[in-house]
């Protein structure tokens, strides 16, 4: 397939979403290598906590005190992440039918498994990119795997601040905040971030994907109804997530309720989501994940949590890359994948 050129056919069509005069190279650079630095920091610093949380629990109890494990439910929470993961793929379909372009959850599946790995590379922006240019591969024009990104983010971000609500009561005690107003504020931001999906509000936000992959996006207009009707898409996605975790925790020993149970994972997921500095939020999520845990049980050791919470990282590790040695069977093997991978990287024809 011939590549597209950045601004060329359809990214043309930008109907006043064009990319405004981005900093000079070295600039951006500089930058990045100072995000970057910021991030390994940060997930450094996370990470010797959650171990040294767990290490001195462990001198304390022990092995045997602390955790109880369960192999049969292990393995029943491996396939509830495997659902989840499939749903997550069937999310991006979803998102880009009502970017106006059609794919098979096959076509999906890969897209969204080989390009999640960029998710690791600090920055942020890789998996992204990766999933730009992989959608293009399977036919989807790249401004209407732009305008689908986008519309990810957005109800990414607003499912799992739904799925966070049975949450809220512990955190405004723990917050010493009036009940009344943590609903408020988590109503104010969903129905924030749910008009920011309206065709008028996110052009915007297309401008910021154009800015970051260097191209123009089209601004088509699908009906703010079928946007509407992907937040139960993501919702579900998000469901299987805290129903898939709440099986680990229980097969590591620790017994936590359905609701809010159900909410802790998606949550701490999200926080990890939004912090941009930590690549694949590592760090960032588990002590979310460590600090949830230990507010829902009142009582119990934080180095247990610590425990499940660093067994969660490599758990999910683990199904993810189950999944992106699925992806990269559905794009025809290494070779093939490589080869693709090498059509994007090269230069446009016709440039040096």
């Amino acid at each position: 397939m011939a590549a597209e050129q950045p601004g060329s056919g359809d990214d043309r069509q930008a109907s006043g979403c064009g990319s405004e005069a981005t900093p000079p190279a070295g600039r951006r650079r500089t930058g990045r290598t100072l995000a970057n630095a910021a991030g390994l920091l940060l997930t450094s610093a996370a990470l010797f906590y959650l171990f040294r949380t767990s290490l001195a629990s462990l001198r304390e109890t022990g092995l045997h005190e602390i955790l109880s494990f369960d192999p049969a439910l292990f393995i029943l929470s491996f396939l509830f992440l495997q659902l989840h993961l499939f749903a997550a793929a069937w999310s991006w379909q979803r998102a880009t039918a009502v970017a106006g372009s059609r794919i098979t959850i096959r076509q999906a599946y890969a897209i969204h498994f080989v390009a999640l790995v960029g998710k690791y590379v600090p920055g942020k922006v890789w998996a992204a990119v990766g999933k730009i240019g992989l959608s293009r591969e399977a036919g989807v024009p790249a401004s209407r795997a732009g305008q689908a990104l986008v519309l990810e983010t957005l109800l990414i971000v607003a499912g799992s601040l739904m799925m966070g609500i049975p949450l809220v009561p512990g955190l405004s005690s723990r917050l010493n905040i009036s009940l009344v107003l943590g609903f408020a504020a988590v109503a104010a931001v969903v129905v924030l971030l749910v008009v920011a999906s309206h065709p008028s509000a996110y052009r915007k936000l297309l401008d910021v994907a154009g800015r970051i992959t260097g191209r123009s996006f089209a601004c088509s207009d699908p009906g703010f109804g079928s946007i509407l009707r992907l937040l139960p898409v993501y919702l579900a996605v998000f469901s299987l997530m805290g129903i898939a975790f709440l099986l680990l925790a229980k097969s590591f020993g620790v017994d936590l309720p359905l609701f809010p149970g159900i909410s802790v994972f998606p949550t701490a997921a999200a926080i990890g989501f939004l912090v941009l500095l930590a690549p694949g939020g590592l760090g960032v999520s588990e002590i979310s994940l460590t600090w949830l845990m230990a507010m829902i049980m009142a009582e119990g050791d934080p180095g247990r949590y610590a425990i499940v919470a660093l067994a969660s990282r490599l758990w999910l590790t683990l199904g993810e890359l189950t999944a992106f040695g699925i992806a990269v069977s559905l794009w025809g093997g290494r070779k093939a994948l490589r080869s693709l991978l090498g059509r994007e990287a090269a230069p446009p024809s016709g440039t040096a």
